[in-house]
């Protein structure tokens, strides 16, 4: 019998689980899923039950199948639920969605093939004994090996008095939102960041109908891009694609939006139109050209391209017309706390450089997840490192991988058994993290495994 551990019970590890069920061909398998948390959460994101709290990305593109692109929108459609391709549905029903697509599967695959799914949190890898330990002691073996983590909780800031840590009204993971309904609705409410992961946050507070101040901060102030219904754009791949600096590839971009400005296009299309090669264009980009994008240009990127849904947007626009919540630009110097536990931030404002003081009862990190593996407190990342199987990319993104998602170990030696997907190989991919492209990485290496450990008879196409 061959091995596959897979660790992590994430949407990655769960598209893998998916894929293999239905790559597999013959031979006998146990693929065993390891997840530290509840293995039917889905990871984080999906674990919401707040039906407001919406994928942002619409139905017809968030088939679990890349090789049936509608597989979602006929479930919803079979489940008599009220969405169509058009629509952004809660991320709990996407949870079920996969839950369901995996039941299926289970119910009908060959005796052969054996899935364990189990809560255990690995903590350590033995590459020579090929056995994954957990938390508790339990050991399992594998032929192959899938790191499928998926995304960490954020960073802590980098102040030089962190007393602010061990106080109960700083939230460290803004997915946690059990804090809320526990608010008197009073509490000035300080959120770091302005991305997708704060209006999640501001929509939770927007309907436990807390009336308190609610203020925003991060580096720009950018809240995301909101979506829109609108044709496609004509594809000019032939033409970016020729550039080799992120400026002239700048300028392509900028020369078509406003193209479709005069027109009468919107520019969503413009930016839509690049997503089928954001991974070829990121790949072809030299070290210090990608350094100039995530210095100069990634926060635009960000806002343009992880958009919010229209109904979120519409709760977004009502909270700030209320006056109550505002959003601001600014790095924080210094976070304080006085003896009833309250906090006052100290921001120093981008351009004028002035200090401004902020007073809040309750601080929430939305600041987006921790990427440098050299920084993440867990025991398997640390183990991985120390041990030279896994190595850090040149940004700190994630871990380093080849296009078929071998894990590269710090001696630059390939690996023959241990891969991954997902968030983890950002600095490889750059788009990664969504199910568009997870579910191609997770077939890939589907057939990569299965073909690898001769349990398929068919090549990879």
């Amino acid at each position: 019998m061959k091995n596959i551990v897979i660790i992590g019970g994430g949407m990655s590890g769960h598209l893998l689980l998916i894929n293999l069920l239905r790559s597999y061909r013959e031979g006998t398998i146990r693929v065993t899923l390891l997840e530290k948390e509840a293995v039917d959460r889905l990871g984080v994101p999906y674990s919401t039950e707040d039906k407001d709290h919406l994928l942002n990305v619409p139905a017809v593109n968030m088939s679990a199948l890349a090789d049936e692109k509608n597989h979602f929108v006929e479930w919803l459609y079979n489940a008599g639920l009220p969405y169509s391709a058009g629509s952004f549905v809660p991320r709990n029903i996407y949870r079920q969605y996969i839950l369901h697509l995996l039941d299926v599967l289970l119910q009908n695959k060959p005796l052969s093939i054996q899935i364990n799914r189990i809560r255990a949190e690995v903590t350590d890898v033995d590459m020579e004994a090929r056995m994954v330990i957990t938390a508790d002691g339990t050991s399992y073996s594998f032929d192959k090996l899938v790191l499928a983590t998926g995304t960490f909780a954020a960073e802590h800031l980098p102040l030089s008095d962190n007393t602010y840590l061990q106080m109960p009204g700083y939230k460290h993971s803004a997915w946690d939102t059990a804090w809320v309904p526990h608010l008197n609705g009073n509490e000035t409410v300080f959120i770091i960041g302005t991305g997708l992961t704060m209006t999640d946050t501001l929509i939770s507070l927007w309907k436990s109908g807390h009336h308190g101040n609610i203020i925003a901060l991060s580096k720009h102030g950018l809240l995301p891009a909101v979506h829109k219904k609108c044709p496609p754009y004509p594809d000019f791949w032939e033409e970016i694609h020729q550039q080799t600096t992120v400026l002239d590839m700048f300028r392509i971009v900028r020369k078509h939006l406003h193209n479709a400005e005069t027109t009468g296009i919107d520019w969503r299309p413009v930016i839509d139109a690049l997503r089928p090669y954001t991974v070829r264009l990121w790949k072809q980009l030299s070290d210090a050209e990608k350094r100039v994008f995530l210095v100069h240009l990634r926060h635009r990127w960000d806002v343009a391209r992880h958009r919010l849904p229209e109904a979120c947007a519409g709760i977004v626009s009502a909270c700030l017309q209320s006056e109550k919540v505002k959003i601001i630009a600014g790095r924080i110097q210094r976070i304080q706390v006085d003896e009833g536990g309250h906090f006052t931030v100290g921001i120093q404002e981008p351009r004028t450089h002035r200090q401004i003081q902020l007073n809040a009862d309750v601080i929430v990190n939305c600041m987006g997840p921790a990427t440098n593996y050299n920084r993440i407190p867990q025991a398997l990342i640390c183990n991985l490192l120390e041990r030279g199987l896994i190595s850090t990319d040149a940004f700190c993104l994630g871990v380093v991988c080849n296009d078929k998602g071998a894990l590269i170990k710090d001696n630059g030696q390939v690996s023959d058994c241990f891969y991954t997907l997902g968030a983890p190989a950002k600095g490889m991919f750059w788009e990664t993290t969504a199910v568009p492209e997870i579910r191609v990485q997770a077939r890939q290496i589907a057939h990569t495994i299965l073909n690898a450990i001769k349990e398929v008879s068919s090549p990879i196409v």
